[in-house]
């Protein structure tokens, strides 16, 4: 549906994004991460037409974002970080202009559709200055989906929210992926852990990653890197780990409740988990969860993009 390839901008001597390629399928949500300045609202707004590339090609269902603009418009639905509402207009008048901007015909039943999807039915005849925050970003989201665009790029979705509205927003979407292709972009790194099929990573303009989540942290792990979460004596466990000989860099935290502890150690021999077992027993702790230790996605994250912020905050 999207596929952006090799796109450049540079503002005279400074090169914003350099060989951006990535593309984003119907049915995926794709998000678009990276730090303050790396190229992100750079990259969307080349996608959505508010800027133009110095070099490269958006592709948006096949069409050439510049040869067929008119055309890729009809085709994105966008929300900004703070969406563009009128606070004096109700909400039925607010996706009623939108219709007339977007050159929709049958404004109601399009207009009640949005609602549905965005669920926010039963605020239409309220003014928008009346609402929260969480209800604006929805309707935001409703403006988003008139027309039903098969593209959606969404800038900063759950900016604000409570973990309430975050939940529903990412279900809203999870939903609306089924028939759509959706890229957002986000700084709350679990928000994009939890509805992203896939991760593309910018740092200083360049593109650093993209892969899935799991991907992400399989490509970091440290081979030989293990985790217990064990009920029990926690400082007991942490002694006769050091003491075995064949643990390092072990660390042990309290986890989740009292009495409850997360280890984590790094384990060379081949027969690790009955080594871990004999510690366990010595030390009379229950054995809860034995795995792999997994960096998470914003441990993956600092690892792409350590040391590449050049702090400017624009992008």
């Amino acid at each position: 549906m999207l596929s952006v390839y090799r796109l450049t901008k540079r503002y005279e001597e400074f090169i914003a994004i350099q060989d951006i390629s990535f593309c984003v399928k119907t049915g995926e949500i794709v998000g678009l991460i990276g730090h303050n300045g790396c190229g992100k609202s750079t990259t969307m707004n080349i996608i959505t037409g508010y800027l133009a590339a110095s070099e490269g090609t958006v592709l948006v269902d096949g069409e050439d974002h510049v040869e067929r603009a008119n055309s890729v418009r009809r085709k994105i639905g966008y929300l900004p970080e703070t969406p563009a509402l009128y606070p004096e207009m109700t909400v039925g008048e607010q996706l009623a202009f939108a219709c007339e901007l977007k050159g929709i015909k049958d404004k109601k039943s399009e207009i009640k559709r949005a609602c549905q999807r965005a669920d926010v039915q039963n605020v239409g005849g309220r003014l928008i200055r009346n609402l929260s925050k969480g209800y604006r970003q929805r309707i935001g989201l409703a403006q988003a989906f008139l027309g039903n665009p098969p593209l959606l790029v969404l800038d900063e979705p759950s900016s604000g929210l409570d973990p309430y509205q975050n939940a529903e927003m990412r279900d809203i979407l999870k939903e609306a992926s089924k028939e759509q292709a959706i890229l957002l972009s986000s700084h709350v790194l679990s928000e994009v852990s939890a509805v992203c099929s896939r991760v593309v990573v910018l740092s200083n303009g360049r593109l650093m990653a993209d892969d899935t989540p799991g991907g992400l942290r399989e490509r970091l792990r440290r081979p030989g890197r293990f985790y217990v979460i064990g009920e029990g004596r926690m400082e007991e466990f942490r002694k006769a780990a050091q003491k075995s000989g064949w643990l390092s860099d072990i660390q042990v935290r309290s986890w989740e409740r009292p009495g409850v502890f997360r280890a984590e150690f790094q384990a060379e021999k081949k027969d690790a988990a009955a080594k871990v077992f004999c510690i366990l027993n010595e030390t009379g702790v229950n054995l809860l969860q034995l795995g792999v230790d997994m960096p998470d996605l914003e441990e993956s994250y600092f690892c792409l993009t350590k040391d590449q912020r050049h702090g400017s905050g624009d992008e």
